[in-house]
């Protein structure tokens, strides 16, 4: 008899957990002598050692992989064959345990914080208006029924919605969905947090950004940043590119500093290229990776959704740390007339990169035309946060199923 005739006309398959065992699990080593038997048995990431004075009935075809049931001291169930190779995943029990707790200590801080924590939807009207990014687009079908919806990149449009009715301060760690981003750092389906405070200004959501990161450096023993700074974007150019950026600098003069500095810039097609460009190759790989850094009033063309200070820059800030862009955060804009003008001037460049055709959410213009209060807002990548606190270098090492790049 062989293994295959043993599982087609002697083994039950696939039986349920027998209600008494004394060991379960894959099989990890059989050895024999004999006729007794030792088998090892891999369960929760530790080894189980069973022996056998004379091995079971059919114990002979078993195999390693074999997911069992030790029954007694003379019997073996076969819960699973192995039929197949298990795929080149493994399951890291103890990341995975950290990041349930770093999950739950977020929590707890903006519950502690006195933050309520909503839930928006996943399927949306309107993703997003970033020029940027790609989406992923699904059809809704009920009856003769047909729209086209969307997986949100950011919960931040229903978010502000919940300001106008009335929210102050509230939370959000929401599944985002951004195409054609698998990179070291980029997962097409990845967590984001959102915190907002009606009422307030960035003063307070920048004070957050510490405060958080110093409890969960505390509540789950790890090492934090070894100082805080900030700089705006002009002293970072003069610092790095002994520039003068101002809100008024050109894209011509952009061009003629990257030159200077000898940035490749042939991919640039708008004044936002030029500056991210610049500010990746000659900036953003200086600034100290231990170092919690602050990076602030960026010029107006990159305001996206925050409002202008009094002298013209964009009221917002990102965050950096090991190497990590972790968030980035608005003065929220609560003109609608003015978030009306910009959100257009989006759905433009998107339509201008050939990029998949969106229609603003009329609601969130609802919202805003009864009135959303002055706020401040950030989004922070969850996963990018952790890899800074534990040094883990890729993305997809926090997911237990991450999608791969086709080229790798």
């Amino acid at each position: 008899m062989t293994r295959n005739d043993y599982l087609n006309h002697i083994w039950k398959p696939y039986p349920a957990m027998p209600y008494s065992s004394l060991a379960a699990g894959r099989i990890y080593r059989i050895q024999k002598e004999g006729e007794s038997l030792d088998l090892t048995l891999l369960r929760d990431q530790k080894t189980h050692k069973i022996h056998f004075e004379k091995g079971p009935p059919y114990s002979e075809f078993l195999q390693e992989g074999d997911l069992v049931a030790v029954v007694s001291a003379a019997e073996i169930c076969l819960l699973a064959p192995q039929k197949q190779a298990l795929p080149p995943r493994h399951f890291q029990k103890d990341l995975f345990e950290k990041w349930s707790l770093y999950l739950q200590a977020l929590r707890n801080f903006f519950q502690q914080q006195g933050f309520l924590e909503l839930r928006t939807p996943s399927l949306v009207a309107c993703p997003g208006t970033e020029p940027s990014l790609d989406v992923f687009a699904t059809p809704l079908k009920v009856g003769s029924f047909q729209k086209k919806l969307f997986l949100p990149t950011s919960p931040e449009l229903h978010l502000k919605k919940a300001l106008s009715l009335g929210a102050e301060k509230i939370f959000e760690i929401a599944n985002c969905y951004r195409n054609g981003e698998v990179t070291e750092r980029h997962q097409p389906e990845f967590l984001m947090l959102e915190w907002y405070r009606a009422y307030e200004n960035l003063t307070s959501i920048k004070q957050d950004v510490q405060n958080l990161i110093s409890h969960l450096a505390s509540a789950l023993r790890l090492t934090g940043p070894e100082k805080v700074r900030s700089y705006s974007v002009a002293e970072l150019f003069k610092i790095h590119c002994d520039f003068d950026f101002l809100p008024t600098t050109t894209q011509e003069e952009l061009k003629a500093l990257a030159h200077k500095l000898g940035v490749d810039v042939r991919s640039a097609e708008s004044i936002d290229d030029f500056f991210f460009l610049i500010f990746m190759e000659k900036i953003e790989s200086q600034l100290p990776p231990d170092e919690l850094i602050f990076v602030e009033k960026y010029p107006p063309y990159q305001a996206a959704l925050a409002r202008l200070t009094d002298d013209g820059w964009g009221d917002r800030f990102e965050v950096y740390w090991k190497g990590l862009e972790l968030a980035n955060a608005f003065h929220e804009l609560n003109d609608p007339s003015l978030q009306r003008q910009r959100s257009n001037e989006d759905l433009q460049k998107k339509n201008d990169l050939g990029k998949e055709a969106i229609t603003l959410d009329e609601e969130f213009f609802v919202c805003l035309e009864a009135g959303m209060p002055p706020s401040g807002g950030i989004a922070l990548g969850v996963e990018r946060l952790f890899m800074a606190f534990e040094g883990i270098s890729e993305i997809s090492e926090l997911r237990l199923f991450p999608w791969r790049s086709p080229n790798s």
